[in-house]
């Protein structure tokens, strides 16, 4: 695809996500009734199924890009690797586990909810910080879905690398926590939230007592084995250098 049409494509898909908040909005204000609401929430949502998967479609012939734009982004190393790693894993189980009915894009056009979850996945490697937005308005509908309960908490936690500002890096990792924590409440049999919390727990905070758990369960996973290692040398780096045995603490709700 043209990379002009591609870009004119992603506008069109920021004008069509924003009108549909514009319409929430205007909604809840009592500005438009019952029935426009509906018509236009509709139209809105068609129109930006069809664009995304026309965008789905243009990037797919485009040179692979995303992999060395990421780690500019955030930096080199070690634990790069490992959150790039456990997020495509958690992102390729999750597509693997669609509804029956459900298209190859992962949800139904009429389907609000559906297509602010489709969104944020496709653009919270590159913009966690909409991302995080866009789950914020599908938690705003349905305050226990578990996908984007711990898929805000874990763009909170990502677009806080290279943030200088100390309050704002408290209160995001704070809110960041607190989300994951919720997942595991709302379904302990999901397993992202525990890789993610393990991550944060340890990297983030520094809190290597507090993250063991999580890690554990997230390798209970049966992760590929090319990221088993790598989840295994992080966990292995949050024990004390001066002990071989792991601190004690309270393991995660089963």
């Amino acid at each position: 695809m043209n990379p002009d049409e591609l870009a004119r494509l992603e506008d069109e898909r920021r004008f069509l996500l924003r009108s549909l908040e514009d319409l929430e909005r205007e909604r809840a204000a009592g500005d438009v009734d019952d029935a426009d609401y509906t018509a236009l929430r509709d139209g809105y949502t068609v129109r930006a199924a069809a664009t995304l998967r026309a965008i789905e479609a243009g990037r797919a012939a485009l040179p692979e890009r995303r992999a060395a734009n990421w780690p500019r982004r955030i930096g080199t190393g070690a634990f790069v690797v490992l959150v790039i790693a456990v997020v495509w894993w958690a992102l390729s189980a999750s597509s693997a586990q669609r509804l029956p009915g459900q298209q190859a894009s992962g949800f139904d056009p009429r389907d609000r909810e559906q297509l602010l979850l489709t969104e944020a996945r496709a653009i919270q490697e590159r913009e966690p910080a909409a991302a995080a937005d866009l789950y914020q308005l599908v938690l705003d509908e349905n305050p226990s879905n578990v996908e984007a309960l711990t898929y805000r908490g874990w763009t909170l936690a990502i677009d806080l690398i290279g943030e200088t500002d100390s309050d704002v890096v408290a209160a995001q990792l704070r809110e960041s926590v607190e989300l994951l924590g919720a997942a595991i409440e709302a379904d302990p049999s999901y397993p992202d939230p525990y890789c993610f919390l393990g991550i944060v727990q340890g990297r983030f905070l520094g809190q290597a007592d507090a993250a063991i758990p999580f890690v554990d369960r997230c390798l209970e996973q049966n992760p590929p084995a090319e990221i088993r290692g790598l989840v295994e040398a992080f966990r292995d780096s949050l024990e004390p250098p001066t002990t071989g045995s792991s601190p004690s603490s309270t393991s995660p709700s089963p």
